[in-house]
């Protein structure tokens, strides 16, 4: 079930269904899988060869990489598609993504996403000084966005358009692939913001800025790594602790309010409605809340 387009929900749903089918060995679904990327393929424009990318990620990993890398080259002005890009080469050496990283810098330079990549890597090779300028760029970011709506706006189209899967079934295998292949971790910023390293002011200095920078991500999960931050770093009572606290309390009511909605995400005008809202708007809290108001709700809890 499709649970307010969550990230997480949706990944774990993607998960069970995935282990279903291999445990089935359903020659059928793969057959459906295979034939919905080769018509993507044909198609080849940016979009469809994103979608196609993304599904192959899950059994033919070198084509997938070749096919995003096309897509994000066929379409340079698009940062949602350099996303992907960076995020399949990341995984993937030797592919190397810092070109793909510079380029997001210079079409998007305000999002701290793609020092996410950087950040792990100097902390992987114990390179301290690359360590530094990633957090301390992060830390300069008004924001940190995934493109998540955008891309569950313009990708789902394609897939559906193939005519090897309904809308709904579209909208599951695109959400699922980018929930478990475009979402960075953000373990390096948590463990970094915590500790005996806040003990120093500059560093306490610093996840604030950092704090502030996932508050204003365009997903559920990087504004609650954001919560979690500045709930650290921010003495409890005070005004940025609270605010912190109450993003938390509306996440927690859109999750818990919207979820029998997911159940009216069938029909192709029910997912069209879904996708719209996805593209007019550009993060997931803000989609989560306007669905809620479509369907007469608040979309904020009640002032305790």
């Amino acid at each position: 079930m499709l649970r307010g387009a969550t990230i997480l929900a949706t990944l774990s749903w993607f998960l069970m269904s995935c282990a279903h089918q291999a445990g089935s060995q359903d020659a059928r679904l793969d057959d459906e899988w295979a034939r919905t990327i080769a018509a993507l393929t044909s198609t080849a424009d940016s979009d469809s060869l994103t979608a196609a990318g993304l599904l192959a990620y899950l059994k033919h990993r070198q084509d997938s990489l070749s096919l995003l890398k096309r897509a994000a080259e066929q379409a340079p002005e698009r940062a949602d598609l350099t996303w992907v890009a960076i995020q399949a080469c990341q995984r993937q050496p030797p592919c190397d993504p810092e070109p793909l990283e510079q380029h997001l810098h210079a079409l998007d330079p305000t999002n701290g996403a793609a020092w996410l990549w950087a950040l792990a890597r100097a902390a992987q090779q114990h390179d301290d000084a690359g360590e530094q300028a990633a957090l301390a760029a992060i830390a300069r970011s008004a924001r940190v966005d995934i493109y998540w709506t955008a891309l569950v706006a313009k990708l789902t189209p394609p897939v559906a358009r193939t005519g090897t899967m309904s809308w709904r079934e579209a909208t599951l295998a695109v959400t699922g692939v980018l929930a478990g292949e475009a979402i960075p971790a953000y373990k390096n910023l948590s463990d970094w913001c915590m500790g005996e390293r806040l003990q120093k002011q500059e560093i306490v200095d610093q996840c604030r800025d950092i704090a502030r920078a996932l508050l204003h991500g365009d997903t559920f999960i990087t504004e609650m790594t954001g919560v979690t931050i500045a709930q650290r770093v921010w003495p409890e009572g005070s005004s940025e602790w609270r605010a912190a606290s109450a993003a938390r309390r509306v996440y927690e009511y859109q999750i818990r309010s919207q979820a029998d909605l997911d159940l009216t995400l069938v029909s192709e005008k029910a997912v069209r409605g879904y996708l719209a809202l996805c593209a007019q708007n550009h993060s997931e809290q803000e989609v989560a809340a306007a669905r809620l108001r479509a369907a007469g709700r608040s979309s904020t809890p009640l002032v305790e």
